[in-house]
């Protein structure tokens, strides 16, 4: 029984990490998304270079967000499985 305590705690301690990671993509996404409506409104071909990055990694940290989202909801399934 004292197995399934510690799955318990490490999936908790997964879980609780996954929500963090997931906070923090998703208030990077939201900077570089900023960053790209400030740069496009310049009329400059390397800071429209720039944007388009801000913009990719905007894009890729809302999957990180995503992913987390869908490992976290994973977790809570597998955890309630175990209560029963």
């Amino acid at each position: 029984m004292e197995h399934l305590s510690n799955i318990s705690d490490t999936l908790a301690a997964f879980h609780s990490d996954l929500n963090r990671i997931q906070t923090v993509a998703g208030t990077l996404a939201q900077v570089e998304r900023q960053h790209y409506n400030d740069l496009t409104k310049y009329d400059d071909e390397r800071l429209t270079r720039i944007a388009v990055t801000q913009q990719s990694s905007s894009r890729q940290l809302g999957e990180i967000k995503q992913l987390c989202i869908a490992m976290a909801q994973k977790i809570e399934e597998i955890q309630s499985m175990a209560k029963k």
